[in-house]
C-alpha cells in the first residue's frame, strides 16, 4: 500500500517545477503548488551537485525527518518538494530544520501565528 502523501509521479513533479512557485533558505529550496486536494504531497530531492549518492542519501534523510518533526505543518491543499542545496552537507537536523522552516514562513504555507503553538 503506497503512502498518499508522498509526490511521485512525474507530470506532478513537472507541474511544480513549471507552475509553482519557490521560496530558498540557506541549506533547501522549497518548491510549492496548490494541487486542490484534501492532502498535501511532499518530495525531498538531492541532486548531483550535493555530492556522491552518501551525501545525497543523508541530506533527503536530513529533511525528511526534519519534517517529520516539525511543528506546525503546512495546511492540506500542496504539493511542495524541498530541494537540497550543496550547503547542507554536514548541517546538523535541528539547523536544516530551522531552514526548512523559515523556507515554508517565507513561502506563506506556516503563517506567523502557527508557531506560536
Amino acid at each position: 500500500m503506497l503512502r498518499k502523501d508522498i509526490l511521485r509521479n512525474q507530470r506532478d513533479f513537472n507541474s511544480v517545477y513549471k507552475k509553482g512557485s519557490s521560496r530558498g533558505s540557506r541549506f533547501v529550496v522549497v518548491l510549492y503548488r496548490k494541487n486542490h486536494l484534501r492532502r498535501t504531497r511532499i518530495a525531498f530531492v538531492a541532486s548531483k551537485k550535493v555530492g556522491n549518492s552518501v551525501m545525497r542519501n543523508r541530506a533527503r534523510r536530513l529533511m525528511r525527518e526534519s519534517y517529520r518533526l516539525m511543528d506546525p505543518k503546512p495546511g492540506a491543499g500542496y504539493d511542495i518538494i524541498f530541494v537540497a542545496r550543496k550547503t547542507i552537507n554536514g548541517q546538523k537536523m535541528k539547523d536544516v530544520q530551522k531552514s526548512m522552516f523559515g523556507a515554508l514562513k517565507g513561502a506563506g504555507l506556516i503563517g506567523p501565528k502557527d508557531h506560536a503553538k
